[in-house]
């Protein structure tokens, strides 16, 4: 890395040099020999890189030179933005007078001081790196240069080996494992542990994971736990563990009893099987008070323990610990030739001759192989694998064979990859890291700097490529688009970067007290508290910080006095400080989710800036005039800052800007769209208020053409002002924007006829998302079936719209929209077929389709692909009919039709498949289709605001053998059926709105298999029968908005079973139910969580048909703790989220929290509403305290739009949710 590092020096040395910077600071000379110096130490630093690992005082030596090399770096960076001053001073000159304004003048007593501190600097930094430099003799280090095929990478694709490899030689590992948990566990009554020991890189973890979820162990155990134990055994942090891993809630932050205690009651007598993943300590009275509490399982109970270390395994096994082996040289053979020669390739006889005797030094080491086999993935001549093969890395003393082939494979990596690489060591063990996270950083830090042919960003993205595809990275996930978006690090390869930056990445958590070194140059604060116990004492030693990424909710004022950072992440701001224009160096500034309303004037100052993240700052009102000055900016982003209402004038002035997120078209010069016109934009753009627009070429003048956006959204408002607009279908079209990258387009509010032709032409080969919304003048759909890449499409609320491709297919391609997935269609009242041309092959791959509101569609031809279909409002017989066409269906909603009476005979008759069905606000519907008795894949049926519905006949009920959950809401004569008895399988029941029962049917008691029992809004129910004891499996019990209960029955004490009881808005039970005084306590105090009057808990969704709410779901409604009225404008939210967030402070304390969305609009304001979810959850994940469990989401929304909240909280909404977790789990 030191290399690495002496590079990025001689660049900004050159850099200066050829800028003639020196000669006006009058330290040309001085530049020029450190520059040389340098040159001369850089040429044996491949020596003593490779000798660092045998000799600990070239390690020594290399953390001096890469110390010194920061603090020279520093300097120069000092010289360079001193550079900048004239610009941004308004000091203006030609390029022949160079650097020679006044603001340099020799004879400006500030510049005379400044060229008086910097040649101090440089002398002494001189000084230092000439004794480093001598230091270096005795080492005896040798110039090498190695041949790389390429220094400047030659960068290749991921999808080549993006599936994950196949596991080998572990078939008879795995089968024993499982024999003896599910076969000779079983008669043990004591506790069974299993211990797999094994050294690092064997593959523990993943044997673990093949058992774990195999068939027989997941159908045998009653719980299944995993724990990622790693270093950290504290009994406390490993009670909170499994209490978490079991229950799938966070966990209050409780002293150790009452943990033990919930412990107890959650595992008692259950047969479980926990995974106690990788463990390290060794402190026998540690394990033993743990074990004391896990004891307390039922018959059979195990625990599965994966170690390095025999004497963790004889700490805690009950049984000899399987000693996992090393891989057989046949499968460690296989694994290796897999990555190395990829799928297709064909195995080389002379490189294979080579690879097999690596494979030996491998030793039967998967990772190892692994590793290596991706290091020569791309190698193709002979001396390149046998320089592999013939390393001394292999002859180091007490190495196993895993550390030498990560070294071997970090040593030929480039040399600006091996800092991008050892950077990582900045984020925490087992972290999920963001990709893009980690590209803007090494951008920020200088790892990646534009080479002139690309830009940064895409050097970045291809080193994490190369790095991934090297196994440096491991276990990605994908947007929607199958782009990568997080990845994680195997634990060695984590420890083989720490190893690497040593004392220069430094990580913070909760281990101790951390030593702080001076030498520390990029540091992540993951640890709550720190800052008031170290930092604040040991951070203003810290010569040359870099980087600070806070996890914590607080930033101490002793970062803003590290004036050399480059990037500071802190989000969840509540007040910026003015000092942050100090940071003069700063390239990257994440403030996301920060509560202010404006920036200080003095963050214009950070000339050097290339990224501002702003994102769902929700109160901010403007931004700075000034900040379009900042012409280092690249990004700019602004998602959800709902109370910006435009941005600085001028913005056309940020002219290195690439990255914009949202635009609003002003009316005034200066905030039109022509600002867009010079701008190089990329990424996500979404231009808002485009009826603002007023002619063709003031739309022209955006040179959209231009932008390589890969996410673009079009906006008009629903005003009169776009009534008014002219020529809006020529606007349009100029609007076109460059189709090489463009993977999601949106059109919202349009008030055109026609659509462009650009909209469906094959040149859009990489569009895979398509929405037409709310353009209600449009005559039809453009020929979409063009579109070769195309995955989803939502149509909706356009008027005169008939078919979905109005074209014959006279080009060849077989139906149309070839690679459709998701197809949804909303409000189209004239909409008859999908094809004019009734074409019965088109849509082959379309697996999910939404319907609702298209009352004259005829019927849909045979979908062979269709698993997931969704029909609501008013429809024609017809497309009912065609229903058993789609033979693959596995869940089928109808929803708010109040015409329809019946289905018609045959609908279900061919859906063998069929495991789901729901039917909601089918108010005249009077029979529920009695063809389901012979699907016998059925598993879910929900019914909700059905009156006329008929009782389900017993034919019905007695044939629903495989039926494992029933939701009712709202259905009167749900009491009357003495055959639910028959639902032996039932799992889950929820009941719920239905004002007619007084008392639960006895039939109900036969429900031996039911888990999760749901009671809500049930006002006459006067009591809960005693048989309820009966119910010996019941987990979870939810009463909700049922005044008339006065008690719970005596047989509850008898459900050991029951470790979930929730009581709300039942005001005479709750008094029982009190804690240690109600008279109801000791019959419940078994039960380990127990919410009673609590504020509700899950995410979900409702709606309503009339004008009254109602809502449905598998838990408890509570209505009313925040109700959030949806307006058609979300930045008139602002006043209502400061409101939400004074409540979120008055029950910071709660175990949930419960926010309605009241008479949502969803198609019409899609983008909005998923803009206040965002804002809504986070608020609340980031302002509640952390014995929140979860929190609940309602949305009532009038027909038809229920059914595209799916779509709305898709990929990239669970991405963002992910990364909440992600951070709240940081500050636990």
């Amino acid at each position: 890395m030191a290399e690495a590092v002496i590079e990025v020096v001689l660049d900004n040395l050159s850099t200066l040099i050829q800028k003639e910077l020196g000669l006006f600071l009058g330290v040309d000379r001085e530049l020029k020999s450190l520059s040389s110096l340098l040159t001369t130490i850089k040429a044996t630093l491949e020596d003593a890189e490779e000798k660092q690992f045998s000799n600990r005082a070239i390690k020594d030596w290399l953390l001096k030179l890469k110390d010194a090399a920061h603090v020279l770096d520093d300097i120069l960076d000092e010289c360079a933005t001193k550079a900048l001053e004239p610009e941004y001073k308004g000091f203006k000159y030609g390029p022949s007078q160079k650097v020679q304004s006044s603001c340099l003048s020799s004879l400006n007593p500030k510049n005379v001081a400044f060229r008086y501190k910097i040649a101090k600097k440089i002398k002494r930094i001189r000084e230092r790196l000439d004794g480093i430099a001598e230091e270096r003799s005795k080492f005896h280090l040798t110039e090498i240069v190695r041949e790389r095929r390429c220094e400047v990478l030659d960068w290749r694709q991921t999808t080549s080996i993006i599936t994950q490899p196949q596991v080998y030689g572990r078939d008879e590992d795995k089968s024993k494992i499982v024999d003896f948990l599910v076969d000779d566990a079983s008669s043990f009554e004591d506790l069974s542990v299993y211990p797999i020991v094994g050294l690092g890189g064997l593959g523990k973890t993943t044997l673990a994971q093949i058992v774990f979820n195999h068939e027989k162990v997941v159908n045998y155990f009653e719980l299944r736990i995993w724990v990622c134990v790693s270093e950290d055994f504290s009994l406390k942090r490993m009670t909170k563990a499994i209490i978490e891993s079991t229950s799938g809630h966070a966990c209050e932050d409780l002293e150790l009893e009452p943990l033990q205690r919930k412990l107890l009651n959650l595992l008692q007598r259950k047969r479980y099987l926990l995974v106690l993943d990788d463990v390290w300590d060794d402190d026998q009275e540690n394990w033993q008070r743990l074990r004391f509490v896990l004891a307390c399982g039922g018959k059979g109970a195990s625990i599965l323990v994966t170690t390095r270390l025999s004497k963790v395994a004889a700490i805690m096994g009950t049984m000899p610990f399987h000693d996992i082996s090393m891989l057989s040289e046949t499968d460690c053979w296989e694994l290796f030739k897999q990555r190395a020669f990829g799928p297709t390739e064909a195995e080389r006889s002379d490189l294979a001759v080579i690879g097999k005797e690596i494979v030996k030094k491998c030793r039967g080491v998967p990772l190892a192989a692994k590793a290596l086999g991706s290091l020569l993935r791309f190698k193709r001549e002979e001396k390149e694998w046998r320089y592999v093969k013939e390393s001394k890395l292999w002859n180091l003393q007490g190495e196993n064979s895993v550390m030498p082939a990560l070294r071997l494979s970090y040593l030929n990596l480039p040399v600006k990859l091996r800092q991008c690489f050892a950077f990582c060591a900045l984020f925490p063990k087992d972290e999920i890291i963001s990709k893009q996270f980690v590209i803007e950083l090494w951008m920020a830090n200088g790892f990646i700097p534009s080479n002139g042919m690309l830009e940064a960003e895409d050097i970045g993205n291809e080193a994490w490529n190369e790095l991934y595809c090297r196994s440096f990275f491991q276990d990605t996930q994908t947007d929607d688009f199958g782009q990568i978006v997080y990845f994680t690090m195997h634990d060695l390869v984590h420890d083989l970067a720490q190893s690497i930056t040593e004392e220069v990445c430094h990580i913070t958590n909760d281990s101790g007290i951390p030593s702080m070194s001076e030498k520390i140059r990029h540091l992540s604060i993951c640890r709550r508290d720190f800052f008031r116990n170290v930092c604040s004492i040991r951070l203003h030693n810290v010569e040359s910080l870099k980087t600070c990424i806070n996890y914590d909710d607080q930033l101490s004022p002793h970062v803003l006095r590290c004036y050399s950072l480059r990037v500071l992440d802190f989000e969840r701001k509540e007040k910026l400080s003015s000092s942050i224009g100090r940071l003069k160096y700063l390239r990257y500034l994440n403030l996301s989710w920060g509560n202010f309303k404006t920036l200080p004037e003095s963050l214009c100052t950070l000339w050097n800036l290339q990224i501002l993240k702003l994102d769902y700052c929700q109160n901010l009102q403007k931004l700075p005039n000034s900040l379009v000055h900042l012409k280092a900016l690249q990004r700019l982003y602004l998602r959800g800052c709902i109370s910006l209402s435009s941005l600085p004038q001028h913005v056309r002035m940020l002219a290195s800007l690439k990255t914009l997120t949202q635009y609003v078209v002003g009316k005034k010069k200066g905030f039109l769209l022509a600002e867009l016109g010079q701008m190089n934009l990329q990424g996500d753009l979404h231009i808002e208020n485009l009826e603002r627009v007023k002619s063709v070429m003031d739309a022209a003048e955006a040179n959209m053409s231009s932008k390589y956006v890969d996410k673009l959204e079009l906006s008009w408002d629903r005003n009169e002002e776009s009534q008014l607009q002219e020529n809006v279908e020529e606007i349009l079209e100029v609007l076109q924007p460059q189709t090489q990258q463009l993977r999601s387009l949106g059109v919202r509010g349009y008030t055109g006829s026609f659509f462009p032709e650009w909209m469906s032409s094959p040149t859009l080969k990489y569009l895979t998302s398509l929405q037409l919304v709310h353009c209600k003048s449009c005559l039809h759909l453009p020929h979409l079936g063009k579109l070769p890449s195309l995955k989803s499409l939502t149509v909706s609320n356009m008027s005169h719209v008939k078919y979905l491709d109005e074209e014959s297919c006279n080009d060849g391609i077989a139906g149309g929209f070839i690679c459709l997935e998701k197809l949804v269609l909303v409000k189209l009242p004239n909409l008859i077929i999908l094809s004019r041309d009734d074409r019965e092959n088109m849509l082959p791959h379309l697996s999910q389709f939404q319907i609702a509101e298209c009352p004259k569609l005829l019927g849909l031809p045979f979908l062979p692909s269709l698993i997931d279909m969704r029909i609501s409002g008013k429809c024609n017989t017809g497309l009912l009919s065609s229903i058993q066409k789609h033979v693959n269906l596995e869940s089928l909603m109808f929803s708010g039709n109040e015409a329809l009476t019946c289905f018609p005979d045959g609908m279900l008759r061919n859906l063998n498949s069929l495991k789901k069905i729901e039917i909601y606000s089918l108010s005249t519907l009077e029979s529920f289709p009695t063809e389901i008795i012979n699907l016998s894949a059925v598993q879910e049926i929900r019914i909700t605001e059905c009156e006329n519905l008929k009782s389900l006949t017993d034919e019905v009920l007695q044939g629903l053998h495989s039926l494992k959950r029933l939701s009712i809401v709202k259905y009167q004569k749900f009491n009357q059926s003495e055959s639910f008895q028959y639902l032996t399988c039932l799992e889950e029941l929820v009941i719920q709105s239905c004002s007619e029962i007084e008392v639960l049917h006895e039939s109900l008691q036969h429900m031996t298999s039911l888990q999760s029992l749901t009671l809500c809004d049930l006002p006459n129910l006067a009591s809960i029968p005693d048989w309820l004891g009966n119910l010996s499996l019941l987990q979870e019990l939810n009463i909700s908005q049922c005044p008339k209960l006065t008690c719970l029955p005596m047989s509850i004490q008898c459900l050991t079973a029951l470790k979930h009881l929730s009581i709300y808005s039942c005001n005479k039970l709750e008094k029982r139910c009190k804690e240690k005084t109600g008279e109801d306590w000791p019959k419940i105090a078994h039960i380990q969580s127990l919410k009673c009057n609590f504020i509700c808990v899950c995410i979900y969704y409702a709606f309503h048909s009339r004008e009254k709410p109602f809502s449905h779901c598998m838990g408890p409604i509570c209505i009313g703790d925040f109700l959030v009225p949806f307006g058609s404008n979300s930045r008139s939210s602002k006043p209502r989220f400061e409101a939400l967030k004074r409540t979120c402070q008055s029950h910071r304390h709660t175990r949930g929290f419960n926010v309605c969305f009241q008479k949502c609009s969803v198609m019409e304001e899609s983008s909005a509403l998923l803009s206040l979810l965002e804002l809504v959850i986070f608020s609340l994940v980031t302002t509640l305290s952390l014995c929140t469990t979860f929190i609940k989401v309602i949305l009532f929304m009038t027909q038809p739009t229920m059914i595209l909240i799916e779509d709305l909280l898709g990929q990239e909404f669970r991405c963002k949710l992910h990364e909440w977790k992600v951070s709240a789990r940081r500050k636990r």
